[in-house]
């Protein structure tokens, strides 16, 4: 299970500490993909980000607004129980100033936050 989460991320568990992967610019489809095959839950969250669930539909709310949102985080590769979560989302394309309103909510209580005309970002620690 930990090789698999590995060849998904395209990275090694050593990256980050001995038992996680840090990764970034994953996107929505291959979150998609690692929450379909029990890499992590909807629930799963990290501190005071929103849950798995909640950057999933985010993700596909910013795809049907022609924008595209990547995500930033963690994978937890425990032997037993491999569990990702998110930490940061990036969305790159936005066109309607409605949907930078959103974003603002959506990252209501994050830690750092970017918002741009070529992009926005927004970091929970």
């Amino acid at each position: 299970m930990v090789q698999r989460i590995e060849e998904i991320l395209g990275t090694v568990i050593t990256e980050y500490t001995p038992n996680a992967i840090k990764f970034e610019g994953l996107s929505l489809e291959t979150l998609q993909q690692i929450l379909a095959e029990g890499y992590t839950t909807r629930s799963a969250n990290f501190n005071a980000a929103p849950s798995v669930g909640s950057f999933v539909e985010f993700g596909e709310r910013a795809a049907k607004n022609g924008a595209k949102a990547t995500f930033d985080g963690i994978a937890f590769a425990d032997r037993e129980t491999p569990n990702l979560v998110v930490d940061a989302i990036t969305v790159i394309g936005v066109k309607e100033l409605d949907f930078a309103g959103e974003f603002v909510r959506f990252a209501r209580s994050c830690d750092e936050i970017e918002i741009s005309s070529e992009k926005l970002y927004a970091w929970w620690d």
